[in-house]
């Protein structure tokens, strides 16, 4: 916030700084297609439209304190202001509000851009609160409350008093648990840091600087957080943690994995985040369900769960505090530091909004956390609120209610047109762009509005050890967190080695397949910086000219992620054939003398097939 803000006071033209791994946006673009809380803060400043407007700030060219950059669009009526890098209370005073554009009243939005961790990925921004203001004196005043100092806000000032009905908060109850306060029963505990700071920016950055580490393979330990909650219901428990990819006993197995109980429930097993290195943080998912009152969240070693094998693995696990889509508690914690450690830096709890339950006096829960041996096979990595790729209903409301059409894409791609009543529409998981293009003068609509999917696209999944293998592509039981324990390796270094499959549509048309892959490939750094490196496939369709898909890292081979690829098949059966090799340098020979070019594709657990619309 505090660049962006420097570069408008200044006007001048700015770049990103290039600190970490090449080709994600310093830090600001999560696996494939997917955004961090950085992202979402560079995506609200570009869609700034209009000029730019003098911010006062409390603090003016002192690094660390509240700053903020503002535009004014006089055509569309709107005033748009980000703010952020203090926690606390602030007020927002717009001055010289014009009453031509805005009125005597003015509607203002709330928003909230969340710091997800540097490998983390974000929603879009919470909604925290619209309100009607009135404008006196040429001012509109908005106070702030309970700021996070990690966090970017914005707000969206336009003409109110029209009778508008103001949404609710996309956000509910949340609370944050430090991992560093919580207790800690077994060996091997340590208190890491500190970490980044304002005053101590050559580090990575984190919620309060310290983390826990100790939950590793061979120890015993049990990370217990107490969590009160205000009601009976379901609630998000986001764990924030970190294990670097490259030590020794996260080697071995990749993901590190931990077990969590609720008052002394069956364990879930949560498989924390893989990083570039140590204190980069992201965070794991999952949903609990809680009763009014207090509980304990153990994260533990511990005895074996049945149907587990041992935990594995090193991982750092930090807590920040935890952000709700609705209203259910989320748990976040941070981790530890070091080769073979785990960290934990904090539980975050939030309850989902329309969750059922009576409201009763809160209470105080156990969250007992603790890692064990990795399990060998099954698909059980992507927590319930990971973004995930899949059909969604997406309808068009206000859509030709005065008699207009429209049609809509997709990132590009015709899907149909707009309809009032909703229809499904395969979405990627993360960041989708849906345009609608009137075809009528008479269009009216209001926003677009997505919701659960019905079940109307049929989706196939076909193991890629059920495929064709050709060359050195070669079916592998050595990648334990593949769906049943096997994948498909070898694929590229020229199309000798390649594999078929033989998929399945219901009619012709566009499709997406949906492929499960891992890419721990990583080139020996040149400098500083990791050099994670992405793969590439060239995918055919039933024999025809292939398109080059890249599939970014996954921090570790045995650590697979989605990436969703639309395409067109024939009615009935088709094939689609995986192959890769390196391109030559610009002279037309040459290779990349420093590994940084991949010949190969990730490898391929399985892919999903899905219509688009």
């Amino acid at each position: 916030m505090e660049a962006e803000s420097k570069g408008n006071v200044d006007k001048v033209d700015a770049d990103m700084a290039y600190w970490n791994i090449d080709g994600n946006l310093n830090d600001s673009v999560v696996e494939a297609n997917k955004g961090n809380g950085q992202w979402w803060l560079f995506n609200a400043y570009g869609q700034f439209t209009g000029n730019t407007v003098q911010v006062n700030a409390p603090h003016p060219n002192i690094q660390y304190t509240l700053q903020g950059v503002a535009a004014l669009d006089r055509a569309k009526r709107q005033a748009r202001v980000l703010l952020g890098g203090a926690g606390g209370s602030a007020d927002v005073v717009f001055m010289h509000v014009d009453p031509e554009l805005f009125g005597t009243t003015v509607h203002a939005r709330l928003v909230e851009i969340p710091w997800t961790g540097q490998v983390g990925v974000s929603a879009q921004p919470l909604r925290l609160a619209d309100h009607e203001l009135p404008v006196s004196e040429g001012e509109v005043t908005l106070r702030l409350s309970e700021l996070d100092g990690m966090s970017a806000y914005q707000v969206i000032l336009s003409p109110g008093g029209n009778g508008a009905a103001a949404l609710p908060p996309s956000v509910g109850w949340r609370r944050s648990y430090q991992a560093e306060d919580a207790a800690y029963i077994g060996d091997g505990h340590s208190l890491n840091g500190p970490e980044g700071s304002p005053s101590d920016v050559d580090k990575f950055a984190g919620s309060t600087g310290y983390h826990v580490g100790g939950l590793r393979t061979g120890s015993d330990g049990v990370l217990v957080f107490s969590v009160e909650v205000p009601q009976d219901g379901t609630y998000d428990v986001r764990v924030f943690a970190n294990s670097c990819n490259l030590a020794d006993a996260v080697r071995e197995q990749g993901p590190t994995n931990v077990f969590l109980r609720v008052d002394g429930d069956d364990p879930q097993e949560l498989r924390l985040p893989l990083g570039y290195k140590w204190a980069v943080w992201g965070h794991t998912d999952t949903r609990v369900e809680l009763t009014a009152g207090a509980h304990d969240h153990p994260r533990r070693r511990g005895p074996r769960p049945r149907r587990h094998a041992r935990r594995r693995g090193d991982r750092p696990a930090r807590p920040r505090p935890a952000r709700r889509p609705g209203d259910r508690t989320r748990a976040v914690r941070r981790g530890v530091r070091g080769p073979g450690r785990r960290r934990a830096r904090r539980l975050r709890a939030a309850r989902r909004l329309g969750s059922r339950g009576r409201r009763t006096a809160p209470g105080r829960h156990r969250h007992l956390l603790g890692a064990r041996g990795g399990r060998r096979g099954g698909d059980r990595d992507r927590g319930p609120d990971r973004p995930r790729e899949g059909e969604l209903t997406v309808n068009g409301e206000g859509a030709g209610s005065v008699g207009g059409e429209g049609v809509r894409t997709v990132d590009g791609g015709g899907v149909g047109i707009v309809e009032r009543s909703g229809g499904p529409l395969f979405l990627a998981a993360g960041i989708n762009k849906v345009t609608v293009t009137a075809t009528s003068d008479s269009l009216v609509l209001d926003r677009l509005q997505v919701g659960p999917s019905r079940g109307l696209l049929p989706a196939s999944t076909y193991p890629a050890e059920d495929g064709t293998t050709t060359g050195g592509a070669r079916v592998t039981g050595a990648h334990t967190f593949a769906t049943g324990g096997k994948a498909v390796d070898g694929i590229g270094g020229g199309p000798a080695n390649a594999l078929t499959l033989t998929v399945t549509a219901e009619r012709a048309g566009r499709h997406a397949l949906t492929i499960r892959y891992s890419n721990g490939e990583q080139a020996p750094a040149t400098h500083y910086n990791p050099d994670p490196v992405c793969r590439h496939a060239d995918i055919a369709v039933n024999g025809g000219a292939p398109q080059r898909v890249l599939f970014p890292t996954t921090f570790h081979f045995n650590n697979f992620h989605d990436l969703a690829v639309p395409v067109t098949l024939e009615e009935g059966t088709n094939t689609l054939t995986f192959t890769a090799d390196e391109l030559p340098d610009h002279d037309g020979h040459s290779r990349n003398q420093y590994g940084q070019r991949s010949a190969y594709a990730p490898v391929i657990d399985t892919v999903t097939v899905t219509r688009l619309a």
